[in-house]
Protein backbone atom coordinates (compact mmCIF):
# COMPACT_ATOMS: atom_id res chain seq x y z
CA UNK A 1 0.00 0.00 0.00
CA UNK A 2 1.43 3.32 -0.79
CA UNK A 3 0.42 6.31 0.88
CA UNK A 4 2.63 8.99 -0.84
CA UNK A 5 4.45 9.87 2.01
CA UNK A 6 7.95 7.33 1.36
CA UNK A 7 9.95 7.35 -1.37
CA UNK A 8 9.74 4.15 -3.84
CA UNK A 9 12.42 2.36 -4.09
CA UNK A 10 14.31 1.86 -7.20
CA UNK A 11 14.47 -0.89 -9.14
CA UNK A 12 16.43 -3.77 -8.02
CA UNK A 13 18.43 -5.90 -10.77
CA UNK A 14 19.04 -9.40 -10.69
CA UNK A 15 21.72 -11.05 -12.53
CA UNK A 16 21.76 -14.54 -13.26
CA UNK A 17 25.46 -16.05 -13.48
CA UNK A 18 26.53 -17.44 -16.43
CA UNK A 19 26.77 -21.14 -16.84
CA UNK A 20 30.44 -22.05 -17.02
CA UNK A 21 31.65 -25.62 -18.55
CA UNK A 22 33.70 -26.68 -15.47
CA UNK A 23 37.16 -28.39 -15.19
CA UNK A 24 37.78 -29.96 -12.03
CA UNK A 25 40.48 -32.00 -10.97
CA UNK A 26 40.81 -34.52 -7.76
CA UNK A 27 44.04 -35.39 -5.97
CA UNK A 28 45.08 -38.84 -5.82
CA UNK A 29 44.61 -38.46 -1.65
CA UNK A 30 41.31 -37.47 -2.67
CA UNK A 31 40.75 -40.33 -4.84
CA UNK A 32 41.98 -42.74 -2.08
CA UNK A 33 39.22 -41.25 0.27
CA UNK A 34 36.38 -41.28 -2.15
CA UNK A 35 37.31 -45.13 -3.34
CA UNK A 36 36.83 -45.86 0.98
CA UNK A 37 33.75 -43.78 0.93
CA UNK A 38 31.97 -44.71 -2.24
CA UNK A 39 33.38 -48.76 -2.45
CA UNK A 40 32.37 -49.97 -5.32
CA UNK A 41 28.60 -48.69 -5.44
CA UNK A 42 29.42 -46.12 -7.97
CA UNK A 43 25.70 -44.91 -8.40
CA UNK A 44 26.31 -42.38 -6.17
CA UNK A 45 27.94 -38.97 -6.81
CA UNK A 46 30.23 -36.60 -5.54
CA UNK A 47 28.01 -33.30 -4.68
CA UNK A 48 30.23 -30.00 -4.97
CA UNK A 49 28.23 -26.81 -4.01
CA UNK A 50 28.58 -23.52 -3.08
CA UNK A 51 26.32 -22.59 0.25
CA UNK A 52 26.49 -18.91 1.61
CA UNK A 53 27.98 -18.23 4.83
CA UNK A 54 31.13 -19.30 6.62
CA UNK A 55 34.02 -16.91 7.52
CA UNK A 56 35.12 -15.80 4.33
CA UNK A 57 30.86 -15.15 1.99
CA UNK A 58 31.14 -18.79 0.78
CA UNK A 59 31.58 -22.14 2.09
CA UNK A 60 31.83 -25.04 0.42
CA UNK A 61 29.37 -27.99 0.29
CA UNK A 62 30.26 -31.75 -0.81
CA UNK A 63 27.83 -34.47 -0.04
CA UNK A 64 27.44 -37.93 -1.51
CA UNK A 65 24.15 -38.43 -3.44
CA UNK A 66 22.08 -40.41 -5.44
CA UNK A 67 20.50 -37.89 -7.19
CA UNK A 68 19.82 -34.08 -6.56
CA UNK A 69 16.93 -31.87 -8.17
CA UNK A 70 19.42 -29.25 -8.77
CA UNK A 71 19.97 -28.48 -11.61
CA UNK A 72 23.95 -29.18 -12.55
CA UNK A 73 26.81 -30.60 -14.73
CA UNK A 74 27.78 -33.90 -14.09
CA UNK A 75 31.90 -34.44 -14.81
CA UNK A 76 33.38 -38.36 -14.60
CA UNK A 77 36.44 -38.14 -13.28
CA UNK A 78 38.90 -41.03 -12.35
CA UNK A 79 35.23 -43.24 -12.57
CA UNK A 80 33.43 -41.04 -9.76
CA UNK A 81 30.46 -38.80 -11.11
CA UNK A 82 31.30 -35.60 -9.83
CA UNK A 83 27.86 -33.33 -9.82
CA UNK A 84 28.45 -29.21 -9.68
CA UNK A 85 25.21 -27.10 -9.75
CA UNK A 86 25.00 -24.58 -12.73
CA UNK A 87 23.84 -21.96 -10.31
CA UNK A 88 27.39 -21.83 -8.95
CA UNK A 89 29.27 -23.17 -11.69
CA UNK A 90 31.19 -19.82 -12.17
CA UNK A 91 32.79 -20.32 -8.73
CA UNK A 92 34.14 -23.95 -9.14
CA UNK A 93 35.45 -23.66 -12.19
CA UNK A 94 39.43 -24.95 -12.11
CA UNK A 95 39.14 -25.93 -8.37
CA UNK A 96 41.18 -29.12 -7.17
CA UNK A 97 39.69 -31.23 -4.50
CA UNK A 98 42.37 -32.60 -2.28
CA UNK A 99 42.05 -34.52 1.34
CA UNK A 100 44.38 -33.42 4.39
CA UNK A 101 45.29 -34.90 7.30
CA UNK A 102 45.09 -32.45 9.68
CA UNK A 103 45.98 -33.29 13.98
CA UNK A 104 42.53 -33.06 14.56
CA UNK A 105 41.77 -35.02 12.03
CA UNK A 106 41.59 -34.77 7.86
CA UNK A 107 39.04 -33.67 5.51
CA UNK A 108 38.63 -32.83 1.82
CA UNK A 109 40.18 -29.20 1.32
CA UNK A 110 39.33 -27.30 -2.14
CA UNK A 111 41.96 -25.38 -3.89
CA UNK A 112 40.04 -22.69 -5.54
CA UNK A 113 41.76 -20.37 -8.17
CA UNK A 114 38.71 -17.90 -8.04
CA UNK A 115 38.91 -17.48 -4.89
CA UNK A 116 40.16 -13.36 -4.04
CA UNK A 117 40.55 -14.92 -0.69
CA UNK A 118 39.56 -17.72 1.71
CA UNK A 119 40.17 -19.10 5.37
CA UNK A 120 42.66 -20.51 7.02
CA UNK A 121 40.74 -23.97 7.16
CA UNK A 122 39.80 -24.12 3.65
CA UNK A 123 36.62 -24.45 3.96
CA UNK A 124 35.00 -21.00 3.02
CA UNK A 125 35.75 -18.27 0.20
CA UNK A 126 35.24 -14.83 -1.26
Amino acid sequence: MDCNTCETPGTVLVTTPEVVNVNLTITVSAKEMLENAFGDDRSHALLVGVLSGGCSGYMYDLQIVESTEQDCQEILIEGFRVLVPNATSHLLDGIEIDYVDRLMGGGFKINNPNASSSCGCGESFA
